[in-house]
């Protein structure tokens, strides 16, 4: 995030701060590294999460100035931002200038290149940005061939027009994001399939793919039940990194979690979450635990959050099922 300056109308620049504000009240992208600026000018807070080939930026706060907001787009790779909040201009050196407003995307494959976006004064705004490199696009070209092409070439384009609006499975993907309940041990696993699931959103509707039309070899097939027998191990421990389990199956990420879906009608995580909650039940029937206690080995650290989940499985608390 160190490449990142907020410019005022008369070219002074705002510095930012490590840290959340201490008052600070708004989303939270957990994991994350933050920075901050709180003046006279603008509040605005950038939390950023870094993940094996993608990360993951929320900006978000209110402007009480136009301000503009410059950095270095860094890397080779495919960017995509989310307008979740209020409206934003931008311009890309590489590529032009867009308006994108509440709810619009705009998703671009890009070399370096210098990036700049202009917010309005006294508006509350929200961004969430992604980033995948071209290791992890790689995965998707079984299921993308376009995607192959664009690689070799490496041209500055864009995948969705001049940007197109959320549909309500990525607003879904980002909310889940922005909500994780999970503690640290769970929580990456977690951000690996989010980040991959939005990304094979974003591609099907630049490429108008759907994954129901692709089919599985009996070796694959067969890959995917050990993946599911694997993970039946992890059940009250930090599973493995999608990466890891797909080469212990010898596949493809991308097509480890597609099968996964058509053959056991949940995504890797869902399902996993789910036999949680199945052992976490168990315990609450047939051990003496305490729920906080149970609530931490099935990836709940907060209390709150594992009743939440558990009434929303099971329709009533941990406390009343064990009563």
């Amino acid at each position: 995030m160190n490449n990142i300056e907020l410019i005022l109308a008369n070219n002074s620049i705002l510095e930012f701060q490590p840290g959340l504000p201490p008052d600070y009240s708004g989303p939270l992208l957990r994991g994350s590294t933050a920075i901050s600026t709180k003046t006279n000018h603008a509040e605005v807070v950038l939390q950023q999460l870094t993940g094996v080939d993608y990360f993951i930026r929320l900006s978000s706060g209110r402007l009480l100035k136009k301000i503009f907001a410059k950095g270095w787009t860094a890397q080779y790779g495919l960017y995509s931002n989310f307008i979740l909040k209020n409206d934003a201009r931008k311009e890309l050196n590489s590529i032009g200038k867009f308006h994108l407003r509440k709810d619009q995307y705009l998703c671009y494959l890009t070399k370096e290149t210098n990036c700049s976006v202009l917010f309005e004064k006294n508006e509350d705004f929200r961004i969430i940005d992604f980033f995948y490199s071209p290791k992890l696009l790689q995965e998707l070209v079984p299921f993308f061939p376009e995607l192959q092409q664009l690689l070799q070439e490496s041209p500055q384009t864009i995948l969705n027009g001049a940007g197109g609006w959320s549909i309500p499975s990525m607003k879904e993907i980002t909310n889940q994001i922005l909500d994780c309940p999970y503690d640290e041990n769970t929580r990456q696993f977690y951000y690996d399939i989010k980040v991959r699931e939005l990304l094979y959103q974003l591609l099907e509707n630049s490429f108008k793919r759907n994954i129901k039309s692709y089919h599985f070899t009996p070796f694959e097939t067969a890959r995917i039940h050990e993946a599911r027998a694997i993970l039946e191990k992890y059940i009250d421990k930090k599973p493995p990194s999608i990466k890891s389990l797909s080469r212990q199956v010898a596949l493809n990420e991308f097509k480890l979690k597609s099968g996964f879906k058509k053959y056991f009608h949940a995504g890797i995580f869902e399902w996993l979450m789910e036999q949680k909650m199945q052992h976490a039940r168990q315990l609450i029937l047939n051990s003496n635990k305490p729920i906080k206690e149970i609530g931490s080995l099935v990836g709940y650290p907060r209390t709150t959050n594992f009743i939440t989940a558990f009434r929303r499985q099971f329709g009533v608390t941990p406390g009343a099922l064990r009563r």
